[in-house]
């Protein structure tokens, strides 16, 4: 038996090993045997569990810093099980590095594939409105316009107690290699429950400065009016965000 070491904890069982928490400190143990810390470490028969460990570390470190880029996006959207599928996603993606040696693979290069472009467009954020609407839209990359036709109010599922829904649309640059990013917004713009225009769109003036992959993000997320003031509503359902790339 043998505590793990490093900044990422397994659980479940990898290449013979069973990882587990035992009384809160996270255990590893060869199944069916012990062995020591050092062994982990050393031991050639542990290659594929450094190998694992190091790519996952790297997986982690995407995550936690693309959390924060869409972060204007994301803010009052409470969901415990959006770390874990983003996880799972970056793991995908570093999968598609089919140029780096077993245990250097990146989130970077997986990404430069049309792969990588294509799972990160087809993940959905917020499960409970996986489309922001039931009509046409979509973002103008040429143009940098997002734009959205054939609207309907009626057809926008707003939740109970809701009065106002919020449009907001943005342009992400994100560095897969270094974790830099910044940010282009849009106005955002309010539709009330007697909004009767079809068609509309919200223009980024501009893309985010520095290096880095290019990610058009819009949100949709509603309010109920209290006495002069709005006040966002907690719920899944009422948040929806919806990436392009």
């Amino acid at each position: 038996m043998a505590k793990q070491a490093g900044i990422v904890f397994f659980e479940g069982t990898l290449g013979g090993i069973n990882f587990y928490y035992r009384k809160g400190v996270p255990t590893a143990r060869r199944a069916g045997g012990g062995f020591t810390a050092k062994a982990i470490k050393t031991s050639p028969t542990m290659a594929r569990v450094r190998e694992s460990n190091s790519e996952f570390a790297g997986c982690s470190g995407v995550n936690k810093h693309f959390k924060r880029a869409i972060v204007p996006f994301t803010a009052g959207y409470k969901d415990g099980t959006l770390h874990s599928r983003l996880m799972r996603l970056f793991l995908g993606i570093k999968d598609l590095d089919l140029t780096s040696e077993r245990g250097k693979r990146k989130v970077s290069v997986g990404y430069a594939s049309d792969g990588g472009k294509g799972l990160l467009k087809a993940f959905v954020i917020c499960t409970a409105r996986p489309q922001l609407f039931d009509c046409v839209y979509g973002f103008d990359w040429d143009n940098l316009v997002f734009y959205v036709s054939q609207f309907s109010v009626a057809a926008a599922k707003f939740p109970k107690g809701a009065d106002v829904m919020e449009v907001v649309v943005g342009v992400v640059r994100f560095d897969f290699e270094t974790y830099a990013y910044s940010h282009t917004m849009a106005e955002p713009i309010l539709i009330g429950r007697d909004f009767d225009v079809t068609d509309f769109d919200l223009s980024v003036n501009g893309l985010p400065p520095g290096d880095g992959a290019l990610i058009a993000v819009a949100r949709v997320a509603f309010y109920q009016e209290v006495n002069g003031e709005r006040y966002v509503l907690p719920g899944v359902d009422g948040f929806g965000i919806s990436l392009f790339n």
